[in-house]
């Protein structure tokens, strides 16, 4: 059995059957029980009588070749898991390539969260599935565990296509992180304009109607139709892009547009939202910055949220410094407001937006209207305390 000692930390190496370690399984399923119970409905935690663990997501032990314990002060405090997916069904037709794996059950009780116990975890997950020469390691988790989420997004995990048992739940997210050189996508390079400090955009506030502006939010459709191609018969079933653009627009508070040397390039908007700040409490799995109470509550009227919507940079000026100056503008629009907290709806087919808003802080929520469909497979939701 192998140990690593982390500053009054053990996380050990141990069987997929031993007994601390199922343990933490089996607090960490009672969890999600909860989490994922329907409202009205008892849950395994609840009663003798509820149904046990979704038996699709049994873990065969043979393909485990790790198991990590993580103790504190000896005292089992935290939970990890690798699998070994090489050429297995990936649920999607298909079969996973050589040098695939997966993170499953990263749990941290209760007691020991907010110390970045489950950031030493995944960090000893990803050594140890180098050691094993996996190129490639994957995890789902769900729009309910938006701490999890989180944590994700911040150790470098982009969103994956669907895989696995869960592929077909609406509410399930995927994850992957290359340990490896990840092979070419096949998808033509973003054109950027190289970074450079000066000069920056130029941001200034326009009508929601500006010519400039709404033939941004045109491009930008064009762009979300080819991610997202379910998204063109939803836009349809709705009248099409000019009245969806029209029904937004009666929500904007602010709209802004960015210009480089004159040239439109961008444009963000700020909207009302639907939730107050209160909906940032979470119960962080991992200490989450920006995700504290601000008090207020969830109805329609609480003036403390704001939406930032229709963040589009011209492609030939990524890197420019564009997306992060509009952002600044619709956070400090916000706050003129007597916002509280801003919040905001990405695809999974972004990773690049992703990053940007993760970086400047914005962290996952749990869903949100009017992006609470339950059926929607490809948003996630981020929030940021003001």
């Amino acid at each position: 059995m192998a140990a690593e000692v982390l500053a009054g930390l053990t996380i050990e190496t141990v069987g997929w059957g031993h007994a601390d370690a199922a343990r933490l399984r089996a607090e960490q399923q009672r969890e999600i029980d909860l989490r994922y119970a329907e409202p009205g409905t008892p849950s395994a935690a609840d009663s003798d009588d509820a149904p046990g663990p979704d038996p699709r997501d049994r873990v065969d032990p043979s393909n485990v070749f790790a198991t990590l314990l993580l103790r504190v002060d000896g005292e089992p405090a935290g939970h990890a898991a690798i699998r070994d997916l090489s050429g297995r069904d990936d649920h999607q037709g298909g079969l996973h390539p050589d040098g695939t794996a997966e993170v499953k059950r990263v749990y941290v009780a209760p007691a020991f969260r907010g110390r970045g116990l489950s950031r030493a975890l995944m960090n000893a997950a990803e050594d140890a599935a180098r050691a094993a020469s996996v190129r490639h390691l994957i995890l789902e988790s769900g729009l309910m565990q938006p701490e999890s989420l989180g944590l994700y997004l911040r150790l470098g995990y982009d969103p994956v296509e669907p895989f696995g048992v869960f592929s077909d739940e609406p509410g399930s997210r995927c994850f992957g992180k290359w340990l490896a050189p990840a092979p070419h996508s096949g998808r033509p390079p973003v054109v950027e304009l190289v970074e450079t400090p000066a000069p920056g955009p130029e941001i200034r506030e326009v009508p929601w109607d500006d010519p400039d502006a709404a033939t941004l939010r045109r491009e930008m459709w064009a762009f979300l139709r080819e991610l997202y191609p379910g998204l063109a018969h939803d836009v349809a079933a709705r009248g099409g892009h000019d009245v969806v653009d029209a029904e937004n627009g009666r929500a904007a508070r602010a709209t802004f547009l960015a210009t480089l040397d004159g040239r439109p390039v961008g444009c963000a908007t700020l909207a009302a939202a639907q939730v107050g700040p209160a909906h940032l409490t979470v119960d962080p799995l991992d200490g989450v910055a920006g995700l504290a109470p601000l008090g207020g509550d969830l109805s329609g009227d609480d003036p403390g949220g704001f939406e930032v919507r229709s963040v589009f940079v011209d492609p030939t000026a990524r890197r420019a410094g564009v997306a992060t100056a509009l952002v600044r503008q619709v956070e400090d629009a916000a706050r003129r407001r007597g916002g509280l907290a801003l919040y905001l709806a990405t695809g999974v087919r972004q990773p690049e937006a992703l990053r940007l808003y993760v970086g400047l802080g914005y962290r996952p929520v749990l869903p949100f209207p009017p992006h609470d469909d339950p059926e929607n497979a490809v948003l996630l939701l981020l929030g940021k305390a003001l």
